[in-house]
């Protein structure tokens, strides 16, 4: 039997290298955590008369949904970071697993706060980091 592995609930966590203040670890994260959303294709399939042509795509568009937690000061640190400026630079997100791996995101902004509710009853808030995700390094080995 191959062993399936363990996933670390606590290890999901992102670190910026200009603002660590705006670092998140799983103390300041709702149970929802950290969501990671891919926009596009990795590789487009181009039709021809009798196939298809690969053209892989050098980046993805890559957000990362962070629920953090508005009963913490981390909250409000980036409430204020949206009021004053949204582009908070390069990224790395650490997945719940270290056998997976991690990403490096790079250029990231704050894009996105969802729906928040005041009744008492909803502890966390979505805020999206959109950035770009390099991938496909082989095609620059010309």
């Amino acid at each position: 039997m191959i062993p399936v592995g363990v996933l670390n609930r606590v290890r999901a966590s992102i670190k910026f290298t200009d603002h660590s203040e705006l670092n998140v670890s799983a103390s300041f994260l709702a149970k929802e955590g950290v969501e990671l959303i891919f926009q596009g294709n990795m590789t487009d399939f181009l039709p021809a008369m009798t196939g298809a042509v690969q053209s892989p795509q050098p980046y993805m568009i890559m957000q990362a949904k962070v629920h953090l937690l508005r009963s913490q000061a981390l909250g409000a640190q980036y409430k204020a970071q949206w009021e004053a400026n949204t582009a908070i630079g390069d990224a790395k997100v650490y997945s719940d697993s270290s056998t997976f791996g991690d990403f490096t995101v790079l250029n990231t902004a704050i894009t996105n706060v969802q729906d928040m509710s005041f009744a008492g009853g909803e502890p966390g808030v979505a805020i999206t980091i959109t950035g770009t995700y390099y991938i496909n390094s082989e095609m620059w080995d010309l």
